[in-house]
């Protein structure tokens, strides 16, 4: 679903040269060959493929620990159950912003993890 409303909004704004990345290399690979043997996901893959043509969209598989921006977003709006739209970088929150400048600067990005520190001594 959320690749079709990826697409569908990149054609209302006249976007015809993008990359569509996914987290799911099954979703992936349905898009790219046009067709599924799901019934319930072959109406939505057709949707899709409308909403792609006539545009330059590259699919490929992104792994969600690779793109930390578009997790942060997707974690946002299931978590609020509604959207929001940021049209520029200064509209971001500031929890992504540095995620998304390593993105975009194509930098690797290490998701650090603290020990907790114990403060009782037996």
């Amino acid at each position: 679903m959320a690749a079709l409303y990826v697409t569908r909004w990149c054609k209302q704004a006249v976007y015809n040269k993008y990359n569509l990345e996914l987290d799911s290399m099954i979703v992936a690979n349905m898009i790219k060959d046009k067709d599924t043997k799901n019934l319930k996901l072959k109406g939505i893959i057709r949707d899709i493929d409308q909403a792609m043509n006539g545009a330059e969209i590259n699919i490929s598989h992104c792994y969600r620990e690779a793109n930390q921006t578009a997790d942060f977003f997707a974690t946002q709006a299931s978590s609020s159950g509604s959207g929001a739209f940021c049209y520029s970088f200064h509209q971001f929150p500031k929890e992504v912003k540095v995620q998304f400048l390593l993105d975009k600067w194509q930098l690797p990005s290490i998701r650090r993890r603290y020990d907790k520190c114990n403060l009782f001594v037996s």
